[in-house]
């Protein structure tokens, strides 16, 4: 009998159709996570008005789907290493999809602040499993290069949202972007049961069928299937044990630790800027549509900077890159605030912003996606995303008590900043600890 080892069976295949059609199914899922936080943040002012929110209580609103993304990816990540990563994003884009239909029945504050908790528990669901779906079936030359591609659907999203919401929020209300914002969840879900496989990797080492793996096989690389009989085995094995347990064992605990704190920062200062941009803009005197244009040029700064961070870092390397763009994003963060109420110097520095922070943001993607095995890549990346989504949901609720103290806007930027240049200080620390010394330039090469 004839043995395959599917490692070596995906990366000797190019990125072809099969690859394409996962990675543009999970990127259109990933688009929601973008969109999310943008929506909220754009229809805040006139969703506040007409369920009679308070300026503090919009704070805990905002942080609402940070929470209940660290909770999804905290105990869904785990889960979707023991079923499947399939089943899970299927049930978890579903989830946030009817949380978002939802929404535009809440009566107050208290159902509009459990449906954006719930929102984020199938947000935070869906990231690890479709970041391991989408890296699975792509050669180990590519995966962080593919990692971080898909990670640019994040500010894609913030860019088609804040761009429709100019259009459709003026016309048809702010309920109507989160009617948008349910259906498309859902119907990428149904494109998930019907096209995307699961892992083939974590079907053999669950024990499943080999006429299941077979199916799959064949999409990946017909010829591989030469009339004999096959047995599918791969080079890694299933861990035993909590699979939380292991990314602190093999020498992964001071890796697993600073990326850990490295996520918690960027989020801390992405969400918080993405989520009171808005809101601080036209405090400092610019108009509705001046705030929506530079929320735009920053996702389009930060779509920009995550489709090329991959290819940079295969020439540059990882941790001291991250660390050079995490201080510059710092510096420009700081000067959005300074530039107000200027609409093209203010536009400039976000613009800088997403693209500095942003491409920061897919390193670190790329970097948990290349750094854990198949048995545990979901939780790796999962609780990467928790940690990150908890500085996620303290950021919002940080910057709602600077503004409540009266502090001027400019000084609330650059307060907002300083998580970022810590970002850099952790990258540093990681380059010097040799942490990351296994997505090193030597991760991204060619074999």
């Amino acid at each position: 009998m004839k043995t395959v080892l599917v490692d070596d069976l995906i990366d000797e295949r190019p990125f072809g159709l099969f690859q394409a059609s996962i990675f543009a199914i999970c990127f259109l899922i990933a688009l929601m996570d973008g969109a999310n936080v943008q929506v909220m943040g754009l229809s805040a002012p006139l969703l506040a008005n007409d369920l009679k929110l308070t300026p503090a209580q919009l704070g805990p609103i905002f942080a609402g789907s940070e929470l209940g993304f660290m909770i999804g990816a905290l105990l869904l990540g785990p889960v979707a290493d023991r079923i499947g990563r399939k089943t899970v994003l299927i049930a978890c884009a579903c989830l946030f999809g009817l949380a978002s239909l939802c929404t535009v029945t809440a009566p107050g504050f208290v159902t509009l602040l459990v449906l954006r908790i719930v929102t984020g528990i199938g947000l935070g669901g869906a990231a690890p499993c479709l970041v391991s779906l989408t890296t699975e079936y792509v050669s180990r030359r590519h995966r962080g290069r593919i990692a971080s591609l898909l990670w640019a659907a994040m500010p894609a999203g913030g860019v088609i949202a804040g761009f429709a919401a100019s259009i459709v929020i003026p016309q048809y209300g702010w309920r109507a972007m989160f009617y948008l914002s349910g259906i498309v969840p859902i119907a990428a879900a149904v494109l998930v049961w019907l096209f995307v496989p699961e892992s083939v990797r974590l079907l053999i080492l669950s024990g499943a069928r080999d006429d299941r793996i077979a199916r799959i096989v064949r999409r990946l690389a017909p010829s591989s299937l030469a009339g004999e009989p096959v047995r599918y085995a791969t080079h890694e094995h299933q861990e035993k044990g909590l699979p939380v347990k292991h990314l602190f064992v093999d020498g992964r605990a001071p890796l697993t630790a600073l990326l850990w704190l490295a996520f918690f920062l960027n989020f801390l200062a992405l969400i918080a800027t993405l989520a009171w941009a808005s809101t601080l803009l036209r405090s400092a005197a610019m108009s509705v549509a001046a705030a929506s244009t530079v929320l735009a040029w920053n996702n389009v700064g930060g779509t920009i900077g995550v489709a090329i961070a991959g290819a940079v870092m295969e020439r540059l390397g990882t941790c001291r890159f991250l660390a050079a763009i995490y201080a510059l994003g710092a510096i420009v963060l700081a000067l959005t605030g300074l530039s107000t109420p200027n609409t093209a110097l203010v536009s400039l520095c976000s613009g800088l912003t997403g693209l500095f922070v942003g491409g920061a943001t897919s390193g670190l993607i790329a970097i948990a996606s290349m750094t854990y095995p198949t048995a545990i890549r979901s939780t790796g990346v999962g609780w990467a995303l928790a940690a990150g989504r908890l500085g996620g949901a303290v950021g919002p609720v940080a910057v709602g008590a600077l503004v409540a103290t009266g502090l001027p806007v400019a000084h609330i930027f650059v307060a907002t900043a300083a998580p970022v240049l810590g970002a850099s200080l952790v990258m540093l620390a990681m380059s010097r600890l040799g942490a990351a010394r296994t997505v090193d330039r030597a991760e991204f090469a060619t074999h």
